[in-house]
């Protein structure tokens, strides 16, 4: 049970880290490798401390992880995590089947219904 609970907080923090267009544009530049928070944040019109909580954001949310850059040992470098969002992928996809099927239900339902025949006579009256 503590290990479905502590999926489903890592879930929550993935969704509310992609709900926001800049951190969504971060994974996108990452996708291309590895980047330093400066090579990063190097686009966005936004101070060193912005981009630094938005990287906070998606490092708690695991999707990407903090590396100690091999040429000095001191720096960091960013690396996409691609756990935590195949998780979150196969939690749409699952919900995204549910759903489907029972709108596809509803619709055959409905088709029945519509091809049934009336009869005047069996209605009641208020």
């Amino acid at each position: 049970m503590v290990e479905l609970r502590k999926k489903e907080q890592i879930l929550d923090r993935v969704f509310a880290a992609l709900a926001d267009h800049s951190r969504r544009q971060m994974l996108a530049r990452l996708r291309k490798g590895s980047l330093s928070i400066s090579e990063l944040a190097e686009p966005f019109a936004m101070s060193f401390a912005g981009v630094a909580k938005h990287i906070e954001v998606l490092a708690d949310a695991e999707l990407i992880r903090k590396v100690r850059a091999p040429e000095d040992g001191r720096s960091f470098r960013l690396e996409l995590q691609n756990q935590t969002l195949s998780e979150a992928t196969n939690w749409i996809a699952y919900h995204q089947e549910f759903w489907t099927n029972k709108l596809a239900r509803l619709e055959a339902f409905l088709e029945e219904k519509e091809h049934e025949p009336t009869n005047p006579k069996s209605r009641k009256k208020n």
